[in-house]
């Protein structure tokens, strides 16, 4: 999103001030007289998370976000070209210079580094791993040693399951007859040859992770740690379970789909004319989502300590692996684009030509396992997969059950029939259903842009969504949300919200101060002390009671009761600060 007039700088701060707080994107100084000292961490944080805006000259406080301008528009402009030129790699930011009532505001388009060369970090501060930062929700935040072990990585291409096997892992004399038999002559000649033994004739970790005789006592590379939340009708009190699964590649993944199996709602499920029972979402969707983490997830000895989670709860199914992506696949497209570029190269090319114990293909043609995926999603009903992409992260989410697409003409009478607009707007609907349960910003990277609308629509191509997107929002149906990186969609305000084209006075921003201090009182008043966000009736839209709830936390007056971001039980209490606050005010 180009900043570059003053309407398009005030669209900007009327978005922050909504937020009352910096966007994932948008970082704000003040800058009146000099450069913030550590205005080089949140250039480093935005590079390394696809680009972004620094304003100079605009006071965040109390999230009033007033332009107040820089004294010397030129001289600071140079500053910030000056710092951008000591990163490494080397930034060059487009630079504006805005005019506004409030004083000259310089706007820096910071551009993303490719993932190639991350991490972007300042030399002159340190070494790499003390200097290279990420932007989580409106903050910069350092990177662990493990996610810099993994930028670096990638960086020299290094194929870390071409590593060694732990000192004392043997091969599986059982496992290995039965993919090779057990007289083959020229076997150990065929182990090097594929990567399973090195030069050596000692196991490489591919090797040890898909035929290794006991691997999970040596290593959690082994394991992976599922996790169910209490189920609707479960007893008062009732705890998450959790068990973990060990074995090889090919024994985890029966394993976990055999947990999934039990622990996931079965439906009927009517198709040409006859009922079958179905898990609530798609089996083979699932499958290509584990598959991916056991196969995909970063081997690096920074990583090896930490295993693969499955997090079961009513609504949602969440797997996530250490390590990002490959640098050299763009996530914005994973599902559309025809290229793959594996993160462990010699792990995959195995894994094409084995399947687990139940006779599971380990790996799907290159590429097409996604797309297949979708298209089981849409069959079946239900929103595809969702994909939140981190610096050493991956998080695939199934959203559980069919989308409500029958209910989508009732509730919103302004759309023209057809079954592809109602999709996008039930899984809208769905989405936002999950996140009043959830106020994090857990799906802030799943927004609903072209490439999402198109997997929603699959088989179809990104070219023929813009146009649905266009009526939709031309029906009032969806609004354009703005990011950095893209465009993307949201449904558009219901309600109580006010009609397009009013400005927020202070008199908004009064009632949103009152409505923090609704929400404290209804704490304190609660005989649990807890409340979810949709326990509580302030009048205002879902996305309205989300931000209130936001506010609260960023404040430090209430917090989660729980650590799981999609636990259906998750709610919010005060804190000693929230409690000191009311009774300074009388409450």
């Amino acid at each position: 999103m180009l900043v570059q007039t003053v309407d398009e700088l005030n669209v900007v701060l009327e978005s922050l001030r909504a937020a009352r707080g910096d966007h994932q994107w948008i970082e704000a100084k003040r800058a009146r007289s000099a450069l913030p000292v550590d205005l080089w961490k949140s250039l480093s944080a935005l590079a390394n998370a696809g680009g972004g805006l620094v304003l100079l000259g605009v006071d965040e406080q109390r999230g009033g976000f007033a332009v107040t301008g820089v004294e010397d528009a030129a001289k600071t402009s140079a500053e910030v070209q000056a710092v951008c030129t000591r990163a490494e790699p080397p930034l060059r930011p487009a630079i504006s210079v805005i005019g506004h009532d409030g004083g000259q505001v310089i706007v820096a388009h910071v551009p993303g580094v490719p993932r190639l060369q991350q991490p972007c970090h300042f030399p002159d501060h340190g070494q790499v791993q003390f200097t290279s930062f990420i932007r989580v929700g409106d903050g910069d935040v350092q990177l662990s040693a493990g996610e810099v072990d993994d930028m670096l990585a990638a960086r020299s291409q290094r194929d870390d399951s071409r590593r060694p096997a732990p000192q004392d892992g043997q091969l599986s004399r059982a496992a290995l007859a039965d993919v090779f038999g057990r007289r083959s002559k020229s076997r150990d000649a065929t182990l090097r040859r594929l990567g399973i033994c090195a030069d050596d004739g000692t196991p490489t970790l591919a090797g040890w992770l898909l035929l290794g005789d006991g691997p999970a006592a040596r290593s959690p590379l082994a394991r992976v740690a599922c996790m169910s939340s209490p189920r609707p009708g479960d007893p008062a009190g009732a705890r998450q379970r959790g068990v973990h699964i060990e074995g090889t590649i090919g024994e985890l993944l029966d394993g976990v789909m055999e947990w999934l199996d039990r622990e996931l709602g079965v439906v009927q499920v009517s198709r040409q004319g006859a009922m079958f029972d179905e898990l609530d979402f798609p089996s083979e969707a699932l499958r290509e989502a584990v598959s991916n983490a056991l196969i995909h997830r970063s081997l690096s000895p920074t990583s090896e300590s930490t295993t693969i989670s499955v997090r079961v709860s009513p609504s949602t199914v969440e797997i996530t692996s250490p390590g990002g992506v490959h640098p050299g696949v763009d996530p914005n497209q994973l599902g559309l684009s025809p290229l793959s570029t594996p993160r462990n190269y010699a792990l995959v090319r195995l894994c094409g030509q084995m399947t687990s114990p139940r006779g599971i293909r380990l790996v799907e043609a290159q590429a097409s396992g996604i797309a297949r995926a979708d298209r089981a999603c849409r069959n079946a009903g239900t929103a595809p997969l969702l994909f939140a992409v981190g610096p050493a992260r991956f998080s695939a989410i199934a959203l559980r059950g069919r989308l409500d697409v029958g209910g989508v003409a009732a509730r919103w009478p302004s759309i023209e029939t057809g079954t592809d607009r109602h999709r996008l707007v039930a899984f809208l609907e769905r989405r936002q259903a999950v996140q009043e349960q959830d106020v994090s910003t857990v799906f802030f990277n799943t927004p609903l842009d072209t490439v999402l609308a198109a997997r929603l629509l699959t088989p179809t191509i990104v070219e023929h969504v813009v146009p649905i997107l266009d009526d939709l929002v031309s029906a009032r149906v969806l609004r354009e949300v703005p990011r950095y990186d893209r465009v993307a969609w949201t449904l558009a305000d219901r309600g109580d919200e006010q009609p397009p084209g009013a400005v927020r006075g202070s008199s908004t921003r009064a009632r949103r101060k009152d409505n923090v201090r609704v929400l404290l009182e209804s704490l304190a008043g609660e005989p649990s002390g807890e409340l979810q966000p949709r326990d509580l009736d302030l009048g205002l839209s879902t996305r309205g009671t989300r931000d209130v709830f936001q506010r609260a936390i960023k404040a430090g007056l209430i917090e989660s009761t729980t650590d799981g971001l999609h636990d259906p039980t998750r709610a919010y209490r005060l804190t000693d600060l929230g409690r000191r606050q009311l009774s300074l005010r009388g409450h």
